[in-house]
Order: C-alpha cells, then structure tokens, then sequence
C-alpha cells in the first residue's frame, strides 16, 4: 500500500493504489485549495488547476494528464514535478508540497 507523506503539514497517509493525491489530503486537513479556491474549484475534474502541488518521485505517478499540461504549462518549466493534486494518481510511496502557507 502506498504512502503519502504531506511535507509541510507533516502528515503520512496509507492509500490505495491508483488512489489521487487531493482525496487523502481533504480528508486530513491537508489545504491544496489556497485563499478563495477553497470555496471556488472544480472539485476535483480537473478543470480549474487549483490545486498545484509538487509531487515527487514522478516515477510512482501517473503520467501528465491532458489538463495538467494544459494549466501548469508555465509552471513545469521552474518546477517539473507540479501537478494537479485531483489528477495524480499514485502507485508507489510520494511526498508531497502543497503551495498553501
């Protein structure tokens, strides 16, 4: 079974594999919506790229979803491993950096 392990709030997850980054982080008060876009998102269809973070190793992921290189085309250039959190998947243990402070 996977790990998660959210950097900044110091939090370890067991998920499933295949399972996304947003779903485990809601439900341990993980913020991946900062500001507004905690009230104002998709809710997880990919559709409004709110929800960037940094996931590494790319390796245990998904590959890039259509609409993750289409709202992170700018930010894959200073950082390569920012993604969606709603559109990774992942199949082996990842640490994640939200961008919430």
């Amino acid at each position: 079974m996977p790990t998660i392990t959210y950097v900044r709030e110091n939090i370890k997850v067991d998920v499933p594999e295949g399972d996304s980054v947003r779903y485990p982080a809601l439900e341990n008060d993980v913020p991946v919506y900062c500001g507004i876009y905690k009230f104002a998102n998709c809710h997880g269809n990919g559709l409004c790229g709110t929800d960037r973070v940094a996931v590494s190793p790319s390796t245990n992921t998904n590959q890039l979803s259509f609409m993750e290189k289409f709202w992170l085309r700018s930010d894959l250039r200073k950082n390569p491993n920012m993604r969606l959190a709603c559109q990774v998947k992942v199949f082996g243990d990842v640490t994640v950096e939200t961008q919430c402070k």
